[in-house]
């Protein structure tokens, strides 16, 4: 591989990132993965359907403070910001690590313009981001409804939506328990791409309704893998 391939298989995982912001991400990304296989037996289902370029909408679902670091694990050829709550940047040293990390803050209560436009221009400059549309942590470990802001976000920009479902971390670290258990198993289940043209082009409720059938679908798929029963209540 000549020096200018090598150097762009670098560069495409994150354009316009600095040297150093990429290095760092791998770093932490490397000793998330590892301990999650180690503690978690973390696997992975059809990571090769994460495209190796251009911008890319992660959407999945949310079971414990766990599936940033498993998404994160997950696109291991491809860097990415998430959203979170804005109350985890409210100690600074734990918020600056976060934004070093590129962590985009959101308010929970109501819109956040901000949070918005940053997403926005993390996807037009050709990066990843990761969100949840559940709002929230899962209290029993099924699936909330989706709330329509990521909808917001498909009608301002193109991009590759993938599909996550994400096993098993609600038995980790259910919601309301201070720490996490030691052992577990954990699997994140990849789907096929949706062009977010394809999703404007449903009425609001139906494009809504196909994401959460998308990322329910490879839940269900990620639940034996983690020797979990799949989940009929939830449809």
């Amino acid at each position: 591989m000549s020096r200018t391939r090598r150097w762009w298989q670098f560069r495409r995982r994150v354009p316009g990132r600095s040297v150093a912001a990429i290095l760092w991400f791998g770093f932490g990304r490397t000793v998330v993965s590892i301990s999650l296989r180690v503690l978690y037996r973390y696997g992975v289902l059809d990571r090769d359907r994460i495209p190796a370029e251009g911008p890319v909408l992660v959407v999945a679902n949310h079971e414990s403070f766990l599936d940033p670091m498993l998404v994160g694990s997950t696109m291991s050829d491809r860097q990415f910001s998430p959203l979170a709550r804005d109350s985890l940047f409210r100690f600074r040293p734990f918020g600056a690590l976060l934004r070093s990390y590129g962590v985009i803050p959101v308010r929970r209560e109501g819109g956040d313009a901000a949070a918005m436009r940053a997403t926005i221009a993390e996807l037009k400059a050709g990066r990843c981001v990761a969100v949840f549309p559940e709002g929230t942590r899962s209290p029993d470990g099924r699936m909330l409804p989706f709330r329509r802001g990521v909808l917001l976000m498909l009608g301002r920009v193109d991009c590759e939506v993938i599909p996550m479902g994400i096993a098993g971390s609600f038995e980790v670290w259910p919601k309301g328990r201070g720490r996490p258990r030691w052992r577990g198993r954990t699997t994140v289940a990849v789907g096929e791409p949706i062009p977010a043209k394809v999703l404007r082009e449903l009425p609001p409720q139906e494009a809504l309704a196909r994401l959460e059938d998308a990322v329910r679908a490879e839940v269900d798929r990620a639940r034996p893998v983690s020797g979990l029963p799949t989940r009929d209540g939830d449809r």
